[in-house]
């Protein structure tokens, strides 16, 4: 390939500069009473560059990362299905230090609900 028009071939693919690298990230899932805290590892990206979404249940994260692989953007992406346990309104996001940080509160309906019996 000719330097003149940026293109690398990786295997089948034929990438242009505007491409990136999609990488999906290292994750940690920790449970706890309240619901779940998803750590995933974005080096280089922040809360300007991160987008997290659901959409049909589906929790999507995409990171533009700073880094780059043979000369081409990372982008770190994942998705998960989540349940009905998880309450998608009270979802909260952060990014500190290389780690964006999910905490997925449990729903109401997730919660054990004590019933006095009389």
């Amino acid at each position: 390939m000719s330097a003149e028009n940026n293109t690398k071939n990786e295997g089948n693919k034929t990438m242009n500069e505007h491409e990136m690298i999609e990488v999906r990230p290292v994750v940690d899932i920790l449970e706890s009473g309240d619901g779940l805290k998803i750590v995933f590892e974005v080096p280089g990206a922040n809360s300007k560059t991160v987008d997290v979404e659901v959409d049909n249940g589906i929790l999507s994260v995409k990171a533009d990362s700073v880094l780059t692989k043979g000369g081409y953007p990372v982008r770190f992406a994942r998705a998960f299905q989540l349940s009905d346990a998880v309450d998608v309104e009270g979802i909260t996001a952060k990014t500190c230090d290389g780690l964006l940080t999910l905490h997925l509160p449990k729903s109401v309906r997730a919660t054990v609900h004590k019933i006095a019996v009389q």
